[in-house]
């Protein structure tokens, strides 16, 4: 006989409908599957992005730092420029403070050289090039002016007065900001700015009274790695590139990227491990998606099926006419996942830097899944085959064996033991400094298994119950009878659909739960721990703040004796500048007790005796325990330790209002660097992906369920056209449809949104990165994800209401009872 193989990819065209449903689900599972390996290695490329973000970039590449005497300046840097082999680089060389002598009152200064300094600077008197840039804190101490000569003419002219440097300092400068921001607290008395000289030889000839050891460093400018493979690739060129340093006594080789690269190598196994498990859980829907089509392709094919087995073809080859057939959509949507799998990467990935090598992986994995979709649609196809002529009497004992497994005790006892792990926080802390805390993927499976075992059970309890639905009696209600008994006679398709559904809206509910609570954890412990947007420590003697600071900032001081802190407010400011608290701003002009403070009189350096009756939970900067005492409160402010300004502003401006009003802060700091986000970041891009599944996994369930109706097109056309015929009215046909199908939808809303709101409400406050710092994570508002899965759910149960009803209205009853 002739193998009937030949026309079967053309073939397929006879059926569009079957050939869209298997292009989309092919499409679901390539995109699966790719975007579970396109994020887990953006994710490491994200990492290195974030670190990036704290790290000065201009000395990522690993740099030289050395102290050489002034005369050996020449020589090193001469050495330097032969070793590197024409590499660019830039050479900075900064003398320490010694008093110089501008024709007036003698002052302390530093000399430098960096090649591109003076473009890098704000002139505020002159500007040429040829002579000496004078910073103006050292104009204005000694009266500098520009056309002035140092050192009894032996300097070169001062021919520019320029604003000193101060934080935060522009990417240019961040490399060497030791050297050009006064430290203050380090060398009160002879902190200075740089003083910067024209040419490199002008600086190697300065009059030996303004040198001893000379400070130099080496940076290597490049490009900003933005994949760990990238960061990799630098550190290691240039720990080549300055191997002849490595043991050349005082100098010191390093780069600031060293760790950042460990924690981006360890963040992408981190979510490469956590997303893996729903990934295969995704890939087995697919794949079951994949089976259902095939049956659905079976049965439509079924009389031509029958024909050819007359003829002689067997269940292979049978299954090879399905694989033939589903083949060409099923590559193409495979194709077609891939495709869209990376050109969502930027809405679904925390990046879209990937590293070599990322996109061949993906576009194997996907083969690999192609082919396992055309194996399972040949086995399916087959094994009906062999079922519905070799053995129909026997029924399909596998299917029989798998249903009756009870397999949510072995889910719930995964989730147990998950729940073991998640009550150690889920996280198994490092003592590396900087290091990055190893999370823990069974504890992160934990919400994930809860969802899983309420959508086995739910399928299992709508299995039971349609199958004694017989016996409701519903006919006072026709339109709820015929639902029910549409239910019951498609108890398959109905619990694979509600088993989908619950599977998808969990997920969803858990991942932007635990997602947006990572995200709400990090912001809020961020400004707790730091107290404000951006701070700066200043002195006793600021008590007004400047005008551009007013309305947005205040001053607090902050006292310290052993494991006791206090700080000191200003009610009527505190709350402008200071991290949203929810205080009652009464409550801030009188002492308050924070947290687990001690319950009896204590004392405290500059403060009156403490033992204040109103308590508050917690508070900024002191976390869970502590003081607070009203600014009216301190008699002496020199007595209190330090005194800050809090300020809702960026640090930059900030530093530049305190600046304009002649004010020099020092011990600068930020919320954005308070904390180390990486954690909470690692957490968030894996449960953020986990909701893309879920979005993922919803599509899967709509498509089911539109498909479910569709299957069963000529059974519902055929009954519906017999109720219609006796008195049913249209619009009980049409609530009937929405009755059947709206009830598959709430009972997946209603368990997958129960599962994933007891599962988040139980390990949200548990993965918590920074456990000692407050406040506990919290589970975030849950409407907007209620409105938009119950919308969802609505709008897919409508369109399939609406394809039954459309099949009825245009059924022709004499051609349904012929066929």
């Amino acid at each position: 006989m002739q193998i009937p193989w030949r026309a079967a990819p053309r073939a397929a065209l006879s059926s569009p409908l079957t050939l869209l449903v298997s292009v989309v689900t092919a499409l679901l599972l390539g995109f699966v599957v790719a975007a579970a390996v396109l994020h887990s290695a953006a994710s490491g490329s994200a990492a290195i992005a974030h670190q990036e973000e704290h790290l000065c970039r201009d000395a990522l590449h690993p740099s030289l730092e050395t102290k050489v005497p002034h005369e050996l300046v020449a020589p090193f840097a001469e050495h330097v420029g032969t070793t590197v082999r024409g590499q660019p680089h830039l050479l900075a060389a900064y003398t320490t403070e010694k008093r110089a002598d501008f024709g007036g009152p003698q002052t302390y200064a530093k000399f430098g050289y960096r090649p591109g300094a003076t473009e890098h600077l704000t002139v505020l008197e002159g500007g040429a090039k040829d002579g000496l840039w004078v910073p103006r804190s050292v104009a204005d101490t000694i009266g500098v002016r520009v056309g002035g000569r140092g050192m009894g003419g032996r300097l070169p002219p001062v021919t520019a007065i320029y604003e000193d440097l101060r934080d935060p300092l522009p990417d240019w400068w961040c490399s060497e900001r030791h050297h050009v921001v006064p430290n203050a607290l380090d060398r009160d008395e002879l902190a200075s700015a740089v003083v910067w000289l024209p040419t490199f030889e002008s600086f190697t000839a300065l009059p030996h009274e303004l040198t001893t050891a000379t400070d130099v460093t080496v940076r290597f400018p490049a490009d900003v790695p933005a994949t760990v493979a990238e960061a990799e690739a630098l550190l290691a060129a240039g720990a080549e590139r300055l191997r002849p340093f490595a043991d050349v006594e005082q100098v010191r080789i390093g780069s600031p990227l060293v760790l950042p690269v460990e924690n981006a190598r360890q963040t992408a196994v981190n979510v490469r491990s956590a997303i893996l498990p729903l990934t295969l859980i995704s890939l087995l829907i697919g794949l079951a998606g994949v089976a259902t089509v095939t049956a659905q392709w079976a049965q439509r094919r079924h009389g031509e099926l029958r024909l050819l087995w007359v003829r002689g073809a067997g269940p292979f080859a049978l299954g090879g006419r399905a694989a033939l057939e589903l083949g060409l959509p099923l590559v193409v949507g495979g194709a077609a996942g891939l495709g869209v799998a990376h050109l969502l990467l930027p809405v679904y990935s925390p990046s879209d830097a990937l590293p070599p090598g990322t996109g061949t992986t993906a576009a194997w994995a996907v083969l690999v899944a192609v082919a396992l979709s055309l194996a399972v649609a040949f086995a399916t196809a087959a094994l009906r085959a062999h079922r519905a002529f070799q053995v129909a009497l026997r029924g399909n004992r596998l299917r029989r064996v798998l249903t009756a497994l009870p397999w949510e005790p072995a889910t719930a006892g995964l989730a147990v033991f998950a729940w073991t792990r998640v009550g150690d926080s889920g996280l198994a802390t490092t003592e590396k400094i900087g290091g990055l805390p190893r999370i823990d993927a069974t504890a992160l499976a934990f919400p994930l298994l809860v969802v899983l075992t309420a959508a086995l059970l739910a399928a299992r309890v709508a299995r039971w119950g349609l199958a004694a639905s017989h016996r409701a009696r519903f006919w006072s209600r026709p339109a709820a009878q015929l639902a029910v008994r549409r239910l019951a006679a498609a108890a398959g398709p109905v619990t694979g659909v509600l088993l989908v559904g619950v599977l998808a809206i969990g997920t969803i509910a858990v991942g932007t739960a635990i997602s947006g609570s990572q995200r709400t954890a990090l912001d809020t412990k961020s400004g707790m721990y730091a107290g404000a947007n951006s701070t700066a420590q200043v002195k006793s003697d600021l008590t007004e703040l400047p005008a551009a600071l007013r309305g947005n900032s205040t001053i607090v001081g902050f006292v310290k004796l052993h494991d006791r802190s206090a700080l000191v407010v200003d009610p009527a400011t505190f709350r402008d500048g200071a991290h949203p608290v929810d205080v009652d701003p009464a409550l801030l002009s009188a002492p308050l007790r924070v947290g687990d403070a001690p319950r009896r009189e204590v004392a405290l350096p500059g403060l009156p005796p403490l033992d204040p009756s109103a308590w508050v939970p917690s508070f900024p900067k002191l976390g869970t325990s502590g003081w607070v005492v009203p600014v009216d409160a301190v008699a002496d402010r020199d007595d209190v330790g330090s005194w800050y300004v809090w300020s809702s502003k960026p640090l930059g401006e900030l530093t530049a209002a305190l600046a304009e009003a002649g004010v020099k802060p020092r011990n600068l700091g930020e919320k954005a660097k308070a904390v180390q986000g990486l954690p909470f970041l690692t957490i968030q891009w894996t449960f953020g992906f986990v909701t893309a599944l879920g979005a993922v996994l919803a599509v899967v369930a709509a498509i089911a369920l539109l498909l479910a109706v569709e299957v069963r097109r000529r059974q519902n056309a055929l009954s519906g056209a017999f109720s219609t015929r006796m008195g049913l009215r249209p619009a009980e046909l049409l609530g009937s449809h929405l009755l059947e199908l709206g009830a598959v939808a709430a009972a997946a809303l209603a368990a997958g949104l129960t599962a994933g709101a007891v599962s988040s409400g139980f390990t949200v406050p548990r993965l918590d990165p920074a456990p000692r710092l407050t406040p506990v994570p919290e589970v975030p508002d849950v409407l907007p994800v209620l409105v938009t899965t119950v919308a969802g759910s609505v709008l897919v149960v409508a369109v399939a209401a609406w394809v039954a009803v459309r099949a009825v209205r245009s059924a022709k009853v004499g051609e349904l009872i012929r066929g």
